[in-house]
């Protein structure tokens, strides 16, 4: 062991000798010089006195009265360190040592971190004294770096620790945690013995896992074989050594590339000629035409976006058009297209013009469950904004039909209804509803509630009340007419009429007092109210058109496209990498059909256009026949509904609906 050369080294040594001061004669006395350089303002002079306490000490350490035989009946003890040098460790029962053990660490295990090195002294430590732990009953480790008492508890521990982790299985070893001042194998770590270099398996098994896991590397003996094949590369070589650039007008061998060589010679005071095979430009070697998209395929490795590839590229290489190059095989790349973010997720809003009058167009929507399993059908004039609310037990056809009958008895037949693709609005049954009142039933988007979204606003307001009522312990359906007439009767933001008004031509006759009478006898309302929507939505749609960076979206018949995942996890891609084909556009409404016939339709702000050919995507093309044999968008929106489909139970129409079928 060699002396302390500092204070700091001095006290680790003092550490060392502390833990067994019990069983060392007169250890004051002897440790008195060495104590005179602890204290402060203390010149370091390391002298005959301190020299012959240390040596003195030094013999203690291994004398019979500290150092004691094993015995396999009592606890064991092992405490070990590590420092940026060497590894210790020192096996002790009952406070009395019975090994001391180190060894410089090699080049390699010197580059660790301090978890990896703490680690590598428990496992070596632990295969040191092999012949005493293994297979004894559980033993306790001692380290002063905390981390390590839960690093072999992940699910996956880093490379070189989960393998040392297998080689601990053999033991029962239980690491603590006890802090560097209490730690006497300190002062071994910072002055181990020296070594032979010795075999690395932790070593081996990083570079073997990294062998397997990444393409391989590009080597300089490539590159020189694939330049000398490379015609362009050699021309451009030949003009560099004789600098006859001027010569490339005569060049009629079709094998080079004339865009290239152009390219080359604006950057001809850059290049260098090494080995009269290989081209640089200044420290980056270019690649040769058929090696780039092996360049480029190791550069996008971890599936780095198009800026930071190029970064990367341009750092070790160099080629011409590099990055029209790597931007095209980026774009190609199927699994960033799947996670990547549209920058333009949203088209800009279609704003729906008022109606010509009341009860012409109705927006239809539910809400529910409520808390005891009662749902609410919302019917919404979008003339007046006038809402009706009736309460249903389901959302089948067989209970929402007659309920939208009933509505309909009170207000007339409207000319559109308009809903979403629930299983009540997607069947048969309301379909012959439709034809036999002969209004037109118009479904929105499938996944796109935005489309309903009179009906949609107006639900925020209406559950808010319900669920007030039911947190008060009230009667919902009491609280539910209060809301309603509260909300007929006050002026909506958008017409600035009340939807009572603008629904019967009259004010109602609230609880509160009203001294003008003769507001309804105002011939204008229609002309007000249309003018102050038109302000309304005008202002509404560019707020959130400027809020949501909205864009017009240029998909069109025959684009391949991806969708947006509709049930995203932590661990799925942003876009189901399954490619679709666009066959059928209406506005923002895009229907769409994979190879393997499946059609859905959805609005184009959760779609994405992508390079038919994708890498590891390559879809089959189709000919014209396969817009030709769509049948229409109605197909594709029966197979898209927001509800799940639920067959009937009874082929036969219900009772009600025998006068509406033909």
């Amino acid at each position: 062991m060699q002396q302390p050369t500092n204070v700091s080294e001095l006290r680790s040594f003092s550490r060392m000798t502390s833990y067994c001061s019990r069983f060392i004669k007169d250890y004051a006395t002897i440790t008195e010089p060495l104590r005179r350089l602890n204290k402060k303002d203390t010149p370091w002079s390391w002298e005959n006195d301190q020299q012959v306490a240390f040596e003195k000490l030094k013999r203690e350490l291994s004398s019979d009265t500290v150092i004691t035989y094993f015995s396999p009946l009592k606890e064991i003890e092992l405490i070990v360190d590590a420092s940026p040098v060497g590894i210790s460790g020192i096996l002790t029962q009952e406070g009395k040592i019975i090994a001391y053990a180190s060894r410089a660490l090699t080049q390699t295990e010197s580059r660790y971190s301090q978890t990896e090195r703490e680690a590598l002294a428990v496992v070596w430590s632990c295969e040191h004294y092999s012949m005493y732990l293994r297979g004894a009953p559980t033993f306790t480790c001692f380290t002063d770096h905390m981390p390590l008492t839960k690093i072999w508890q992940k699910k996956q521990p880093p490379l070189r620790i989960e393998r040392w982790g297998l080689r601990l299985q053999p033991f029962n070893v239980k690491i603590e945690y006890r802090p560097g001042k209490d730690n006497p194998s300190d002062y071994m770590s910072r002055h181990p013995l020296k070594c032979d270099e010795q075999r690395n398996i932790a070593e081996e098994y990083v570079a073997f896992v990294s062998a397997q896991a990444v393409p391989n590397a590009m080597t300089l003996d490539e590159v020189k074989i694939e330049s000398v094949k490379d015609k362009t590369i050699q021309k451009a070589i030949e003009y560099a050594k004789n600098g006859k650039w001027h010569e490339m007008k005569t060049v009629t061998d079709f094998k080079i590339d004339m865009e290239e060589l152009v390219v080359l010679r604006s950057v001809k005071d850059e290049l260098t000629v090494h080995n009269d095979t290989v081209l640089l430009r200044n420290d980056k070697l270019v690649i040769p035409k058929t090696l780039r998209n092996r360049a480029i395929k190791l550069g996008h490795e971890g599936h780095q976006g198009i800026v930071k590839t190029k970064s990367y590229i341009r750092s070790k290489v160099w080629f011409p058009n590099m990055n029209a190059e790597i931007e095209t095989a980026i774009q190609k790349c199927l699994a960033c297209q799947a996670n990547s973010r549209e920058p333009r997720p949203r088209e800009p809003l279609k704003m729906s013009d008022l109606p010509s009058g009341p009860w012409k167009n109705i927006s239809a929507d539910f809400c529910g469950p409520l808390e005891n399993g009662d749902y609410l059908l919302v019917a919404v004039d979008e003339y007046s904004r006038y809402p009706i609310v009736e309460i249903v037990k389901s959302v089948s056809a067989n209970m929402v039909i007659p309920v939208m009958d009933k509505i309909i008895s009170m207000f007339g037949v409207p000319k559109v209804i308009k809903t979403d693709n629930g299983s009540p609005f997607n069947s048969t049954a309301f379909a012959d509803f439709a034809k036999f009142y002969g209004f037109i039933h118009r479904k929105i988007t499938p996944r796109w509630p935005r489309a309903n979204a009179q009906a949609e606003a107006f639900n925020k307001s209406l559950m808010k009340s319900v669920k007030s009522a039911f947190m008060e312990g009230r009667n919902y359906k009491q609280e539910l007419f209060r809301f309603l007439r509260q909300y007929r009767a006050t002026p909506h933001v958008s017409t600035g009429f009340t939807p009572f008004r603008l629904m019967f031509g009259r004010e109602p006759v609230t609880r509160m007092p009203d001294i003008n009478q003769h507001q309804n006898e105002d011939t204008r309302a229609d002309e007000i109210a249309r003018r102050n929507d038109e302000l309304s939505k005008a202002k509404s749609k560019q707020y959130e058109d400027q809020r949501m960076n909205a864009r017009e979206r240029n998909i069109n018949v025959g684009d391949r496209v991806l969708l947006r995942n509709e049930t995203p996890r932590k661990s799925s891609t942003m876009y189901n990498p399954v490619q679709y084909k666009v066959i059928n556009k209406k506005g923002p409404m895009i229907s769409v059909r994979n190879d393997e016939g499946h059609c859905v339709t959805r609005n184009s702000s959760v779609m994405k256009t992508v390079d038919p050919d994708l890498m590891g995507n390559t879809p089959k093309q189709h000919g014209e026949s396969d817009i030709e044999d769509y049948q229409g968008e109605e197909l594709a929106e029966r197979q898209n509904t927001s509800y799940a489909a639920r067959p009937a139970r009874d082929s036969r129409p219900p009772a009600y609906l025998k006068d509406f079928v033909s």
